[in-house]
């Protein structure tokens, strides 16, 4: 069975050829691309997802909840970090969001690839049990998808219990 993954990336569409690439290549990944909060959370709450990669700095979308965040903010992705927004969403319960997050995600779903790399952000991850982030920095390798898939899935106890029952 192939690993589902939501990527949900700003510039999903630059980043596509390298970096989804070698997903596609392998067959092994029924990936899904979100590039705004809007569509990110229709995704999440359409489908359940063995990986979910986050980038903090994401446009509003449609929704009118996230376009207001968006606007109190500045309207500035890397001010609004509507990513860390949807975090909140997720899993630390500080959202205004009028509707409740997906029951099935729990933070070992999630893994953050960001370009900000600060002790604010990392603090906030933390206080949330968020313990993948990779930050964009040049010349990351075109697998870094797959490595953060991995170990998103290496700290999901569906995928370790097979791993500690083929031993």
């Amino acid at each position: 069975m192939k690993t589902k993954v939501l990527w949900v990336e700003d510039s999903a569409r630059l980043e596509l050829r390298n970096l989804t690439g070698p997903i596609y290549i392998s067959g092994e990944y029924d990936m899904n691309l979100a590039e705004d909060a809007t569509s990110a959370v229709r995704y999440l709450r359409t489908k359940e997802y063995d990986a979910v990669i986050l980038d903090m700095r994401l446009p509003p979308g449609m929704d009118d909840y996230w376009i207001n965040v968006y606007r109190e903010r500045g309207e500035n992705m890397a001010e609004a970090r509507l990513g860390m927004e949807l975090a909140n969403w997720l899993f630390s319960g500080k959202s205004d969001h009028s509707f409740p997050p997906p029951e099935w995600i729990k933070p070992y779903h999630v893994g953050v690839f960001t370009v900000e790399n600060d002790s604010k952000l990392h603090a906030s991850l933390e206080d949330m049990n968020i313990k993948v982030f990779e930050q964009k920095v040049a010349g990351l390798p075109d697998t870094i998808l797959i490595d953060i898939i991995n170990k998103i899935k290496a700290q999901n106890p569906k995928y370790s219990e097979k791993v500690r029952g083929s031993k």
